[in-house]
């Protein structure tokens, strides 16, 4: 148990004394099911995607803790709100078991036969399913503003339960949760993963994720290893490389993008006004000698100005610039 479930526990107990302690064991056993029948099963059924296992659920828990902070006054979220929002999060990637594609809209049965189908459960049902469907794919309208089509308020129980703003904190949670506990460095040396799945895990295994609300930003620090080696042709590294970085450079944008967009729909996720991105390089572990300026994406917006490509704010990251300069130091490094 991470100590976000701790704090939601605590908080049940003192705002709802008669029924915090029923609330909290309904959502511990919810919680064993899913981890023990449910998620270390995802692998199985789709061998080659990224983490899905309670692992990734604990991390996506961790997340909603730091982008929150346990602070009752900081976030104003009552106890049923942090009680709903840890069930989304338990059930947010669940559908998974049936397979990747449309995911999210395959949670009923899996809720069912976890928190049963008597009438108590029926709205929070409802809640779990409007939320995981919201944190991924499309909304009607073909957009990927999947947030608009949630109402602002709804209740569970005769507490209110401000929908949105609870999924806007789970779909950028999600979005945090990457990094090399994501994948396995075993399957990637030995080609195990399927090839389109492969770059997925490369971009998470260099990925390297901090929530930083005390200075309003979200960090991502790649840490890249360009490999030297001796039966890779330099045009296979090149492609390998440029491959690696196009991706790279589209995840982060997505994700500032994401921050931007769970910011509007949550007032509570105000102070993260910035993503920070930071790229270091090695040639087989040896640290190359030369560094580039961090990026900074921030929310303020110029009048008239148009909008700007990563490349274009940061013209030092031009693939075929950088590509020049990753030969020139890997040149001089002396590896074993």
């Amino acid at each position: 148990m991470v100590d976000f479930e701790t704090h939601i526990g605590r908080r049940l107990r003192r705002e709802l004394p008669d029924v915090g302690d029923r609330y909290f064991a309904g959502y511990m056993a919810a919680r064993a099911k899913l981890m023990d029948d449910i998620l270390r099963e995802i692998k199985g059924v789709e061998p080659s995607l990224s983490d899905h296992s309670a692992d990734h659920i604990e991390n996506v828990l961790s997340n909603a803790a730091k982008l929150l902070t346990l602070r009752p006054k900081t976030h104003g979220l009552s106890a049923i709100e942090l009680y709903c929002l840890g069930m989304f999060v338990l059930f947010h990637d669940v559908g998974n078991l049936f397979g990747r594609t449309d995911h999210h809209k395959k949670v009923s049965e899996i809720y069912d036969w976890t928190r049963g189908t008597t009438s108590d459960v029926q709205h929070e049902k409802t809640l779990v399913l409007a939320a995981a469907a919201a944190h991924t794919g499309l909304a009607s309208d073909g957009t990927r503003d999947t947030l608009k089509e949630l109402p602002v308020t709804e209740h569970l129980n005769g507490h209110r339960v401000r929908l949105q703003q609870l999924a806007a904190i789970l779909r950028l949670a999600d979005e945090l949760a990457e990094g090399p506990q994501r994948t396995s460095d075993f399957m990637q040396q030995h080609a195990l993963y399927v090839a389109d799945s492969r770059i997925f895990h490369q971009y998470a295994s260099v990925t390297h994720v901090f929530i930083d609300r005390g200075n309003a930003r979200v960090c991502l620090t790649y840490e890249i290893d360009i490999g030297c080696n001796s039966d890779e042709s330099e045009d296979g590294r090149d492609r390998r490389i440029v491959a690696l970085l196009e991706f790279v450079y589209q995840r982060a944008v997505k994700l500032d993008q994401e921050r931007r967009y769970s910011r509007f729909y949550s007032p509570i996720l105000s102070p993260f006004q910035t993503t920070s991105i930071t790229f270091n390089f090695r040639c087989n572990r040896v640290p190359l000698s030369f560094s580039l300026p961090p990026i900074s994406l921030d929310d303020k917006i110029i009048p008239g100005e148009p909008c700007r490509s990563l490349v274009d704010m940061a013209p030092a990251y031009s693939i075929p610039r950088l590509l020049a300069d990753l030969r020139a130091h890997a040149s001089k490094v002396v590896t074993p």
